[in-house]
């Protein structure tokens, strides 16, 4: 299948049959080592929240603001296209509060065009799968998959704060200086990420990775885990952004094995705010009493020392600064110390707020009512890659982790939906 043409497309069933045989050429092309064309990419869009219905219509007027062009195939399935009238890819709704994005332009331009429309989009979030969201979803794939298909994880850490350059975490940000510079600018970054990759057999993997985190800190930083395809060769390779690429012959597979994630999450998003939320209630049911406080704040414990007090000012800097960054959160912090500070800040999803306290032994986030779950995630997860990728994290009195493996029980691993 050569021919990919977008706009014939007539609806959900239609799309599925028509990348299916088109990821089955794919697949045969990456057993030749001969890829001709690019793979399907989804990408992983949260929506308002959950407390804020929005229909089709409105969906597509919020892209229109961004300069997009929906055309709906039917409920819930749009053809994008960009200012240009460049086709994008479908957009499809999994959840009230889910979209997923297929595409099959080059990873590059993709990546780009998602980040830019984020960025400029409060109502939109990408779907954040911290390090502890994926040792759960690793344990899952181990129980559910055959330990003797291969398997890829691959762990960043990267300590964005640890030198003395001026600042340049933008998502964007362009460095013009000259070669020796850029060079020496080259070599520093090198010196402070880890990135790791392991492809193996299930099996082999799973015997390993817990020592190997006792070791080593940022072996609890996954950035990505490949689910093997149940169903043929390959798999499906998710990204702690919300990116999803699909390496197997099967398009119907790779949409089932979303779904199978999305559902968790979308658990996991519900369950956060229904633990964090910070209100105060009527109670009704205690005599003398009227009001009540309700939600548990979201503490993070760095380990051993914490962060130098270096560190601290870069992070606390970056993170509330008027420019982009990539924890996409503003706010005037406080001084309270050295290496203490106390912020009245916004999430820039929804321009929702949010209180911090920061220190270098960790934060307390405070999450009023109404704003999105997403915070939460999005937050651990950039602590994970950027500081300490072995940071304890509790809702209250609840280990993290633990809420995560809440959220993922009982739902069904279908791999024919």
């Amino acid at each position: 299948m050569e021919t990919l043409t977008l706009p014939n497309i007539a609806g959900r069933d239609d799309m599925v049959r028509i990348l299916d045989g088109y990821s089955a050429d794919r697949a045969e092309e990456l057993r030749e080592r001969k890829l001709r064309r690019e793979l399907v990419k989804s990408h992983l869009i949260e929506l308002l929240n959950g407390h804020r219905q929005c229909r089709d219509e409105e969906l597509r007027q919020i892209l229109a603001r961004r300069g997009m062009a929906l055309t709906q195939k039917e409920e819930g399935l749009f053809l994008v296209r960009d200012t240009e009238n460049t086709e994008i890819g479908f957009l499809e709704r999994l959840t009230t509060r889910i979209l997923a994005l297929y595409s099959t332009l080059k990873s590059d331009i993709l990546v780009h065009w998602v980040n830019r429309t984020i960025r400029n989009s409060p109502e939109l979030d990408h779907v954040w799968l911290s390090g502890q969201t994926f040792g759960v979803l690793w344990r899952l794939m181990v129980r559910l998959s055959d330990r003797h298909r291969f398997t890829r994880l691959v762990f960043t850490h990267e300590r964005l704060y640890d030198i003395d350059t001026p600042g340049d975490d933008s998502e964007d940000a362009v460095d013009e200086e000259t070669d020796v510079l850029n060079e020496r600018r080259r070599e520093i970054r090198e010196q402070r990420e880890t990135r790791l990759g392991v492809v193996d057999r299930v099996g082999i993997i799973d015997e390993k990775l817990t020592g190997l985190q006792g070791l080593y800190p940022p072996f609890h930083a996954i950035s990505q885990l490949r689910f093997p395809s149940p169903v043929g060769r390959g798999g499906h390779d998710f990204y702690d952004n919300g990116r999803v690429t699909n390496r197997s012959e099967s398009f119907r597979d790779h949409r089932s094995h979303l779904l199978f994630v999305v559902r968790i999450y979308q658990q996991l998003l519900e369950s956060t705010e229904q633990r964090a939320w910070y209100s105060v209630t009527e109670d009704v049911g205690s005599p003398g009493q009227f009001h009540r406080i309700v939600g548990a704040p979201v503490s993070i414990r760095f380990q051993g020392d914490g962060l130098s007090k270096e560190v601290f000012d870069r992070w606390v800097d970056s993170t509330f600064s008027p420019a982009g960054n990539r924890f996409r959160l503003w706010g005037n912090p406080i001084r309270l110390g050295p290496t203490k500070v106390h912020v009245y800040g916004v999430d820039r999803h929804l321009w929702q707020p949010m209180f911090l306290e920061a220190t270098a032994k960790g934060c307390t986030a405070i999450v009023p009512k109404e704003t999105c779950g997403n915070t939460v995630h999005r937050l651990v997860t950039n602590i994970q890659r950027y500081l300490d990728p072995g940071c304890a994290v509790h809702i209250g009195e609840t280990p993290y982790e633990e809420v995560i493996q809440g959220s993922a029980k009982g739902i069904p691993y279908d791999v024919q939906t």
